[in-house]
């Protein structure tokens, strides 16, 4: 299999979890600021994390990437499988990071994509309006994070390597982590995992 990646993008979390299930994975990088023709089609939307399998078939959108390879490592336990109030628990906050957590840094990252007006102003306004929401969602998800140091079911699970290639963003962020010192021990933690640490080798390289 092969994933298409960005450095950066939220695309190191199935990176991190191959680490994890000791899964094999081609790597190929992808400008998304500019995709190549051949990349849009695999991806219309230019967008990564893409996972080609060996048929041919591209697989898109990374939480569904990362419950792909769950079921693909079932061994690994990465997920809720086998209780019904852990699989509610698992896709609550998957459905969380992908819904209300990611969004928002897309809009920080780029305002000029979502208005018509350019203006130094209207940007502005259009950070401020989004940073608010990025620390209302932060705040909900240091909470979560708690004292277990995971993002669900208090142990590792695939939601922690999602969490991981987004939260990192906050960095850039007026304050950082400061307000949030939950997740500033988790990325701590998190950055000491040997599979963490060689993901992001393969991401910079």
């Amino acid at each position: 299999m092969k994933l298409y990646f960005s450095p950066g993008a939220c695309s190191l979390a199935p990176m991190i979890l191959a680490e994890w299930t000791g899964m094999s994975l081609g790597l190929e990088r992808v400008d998304t600021r500019d995709p190549s023709p051949e990349f849009l089609d695999k991806n219309p939307l230019g967008a990564v994390p893409a996972l080609e399998l060996d048929n041919g078939v591209v697989r898109n959108q990374v939480d569904a990437i990362l419950q792909y390879q769950c079921a693909l490592a079932p061994d690994a336990g990465l997920d809720g499988a086998g209780n019904t109030d852990d699989q509610f628990e698992i896709h609550r906050w998957s459905a969380f990071l992908t819904g209300d957590f990611h969004p928002p840094f897309g809009v920080w990252f780029n305002p000029k994509r979502f208005t018509s007006d350019h203006g130094e102003e209207s940007l502005a306004a259009i950070k401020q309006a989004t940073a608010e929401r990025i620390a209302r969602v932060a705040a909900i998800l240091d909470e979560q994070v708690g004292e277990s140091g995971h993002v669900a079911l208090g142990r590792r699970t695939f939601l922690d390597a999602y969490a991981f290639a987004m939260v990192r963003w906050i960095k850039n962020l007026q304050g950082g982590f400061t307000p949030y010192p939950h997740l500033d021990e988790f990325m701590q933690a998190m950055k000491g995992d040997d599979g963490v640490q060689r993901a992001l080798s393969s991401e910079r390289n």
